[in-house]
């Protein structure tokens, strides 16, 4: 007699197996040992309580569903932030106030990293633009620079007690608009003029409305050297003034 049953299955058919088993039990008493049909109702990996593992063909996932699957970050593993480069940033000066530039134009410093160096100067050689990256006008600024000679006239005679008093006389000789920026460059045609005989010059880099003469230093002293020296000039839109001293003052 054929004895092995195949007791593996779903739930489904679990208990109709379990009958089947215990009618043969019953009627091959006599001519099998217990321990032998005992064999035959324990089969590895079966169980009544135990569902079968395989899905029927219309509960698999379909491969669209498994390309989207995404799974769950480890709570226990650190992430790390993407790294991204810091944009360079301009400062938009269009549409300010002659107030606003003029306070930005003169805080706006140099890329050189000095105490107190400005990014847009007048020096020696002219108007000179050399900003920190970071904070560079996102496009040209417009700047005015007027000239003007400066004229000596002896009024008092040196003593030995009080030297030599002098009367100082405005001439002006140019006003010019001139861009700077937004990258770094000399303006041409900006340098100071030279000083000469009895006659010196002034150089004023300003914003807004042009500078009265009343405006213009009378406190300018003789120096013993022609290079420009910075001097202050009243006014709201005033940047900067470099002055230059004549070159001697014997006969005037």
């Amino acid at each position: 007699m054929d004895l092995s049953i195949r007791l593996c299955g779903s739930t489904r058919y679990g208990k109709a197996v379990s009958k089947q088993a215990g009618e043969l039990m019953r009627s091959a008493r006599k001519f099998i040992p217990a321990a032998a049909i005992a064999a035959l109702l324990t089969v590895s990996g079966c169980s009544e309580d135990e569902p079968t593992a395989q899905a029927s063909p219309s509960e698999k996932a379909s491969p669209s569903e498994l390309a989207h699957y995404t799974a769950a970050p480890d709570p226990t593993t650190p992430t790390q932030s993407p790294t991204t480069a810091a944009p360079t940033e301009c400062v938009k000066t269009a549409g300010m106030s002659v107030e606003k530039l003029t306070a930005y134009l003169k805080e706006l410093p140099s890329s050189s990293g000095a105490y107190q160096s400005r990014g847009l100067t007048l020096d020696s050689s002219g108007l000179n633009f050399t900003p920190e990256a970071i904070q560079r006008p996102c496009k040209a600024v417009t700047v005015k620079l007027a000239r003007y000679w400066v004229e000596l006239e002896k009024t008092m005679e040196a003593t030995v007690v009080s030297p030599a008093r002098y009367e100082y006389q405005y001439t002006p000789i140019d006003v010019t608009s001139h861009k700077a920026g937004p990258q770094d460059g000399r303006v041409p045609d900006t340098a100071p003029p030279g000083g000469s005989d009895c006659q010196g010059s002034l150089s004023v880099l300003y914003l807004g409305e042009d500078i009265p003469l009343q405006s213009l230093p009378f406190d300018l002293e003789l120096t013993d050297t022609t290079a420009p020296v910075p001097v202050e000039v009243a006014g709201d839109g005033v940047l900067s003034a470099l002055y230059v001293s004549p070159t001697g003052v014997v006969s005037c």
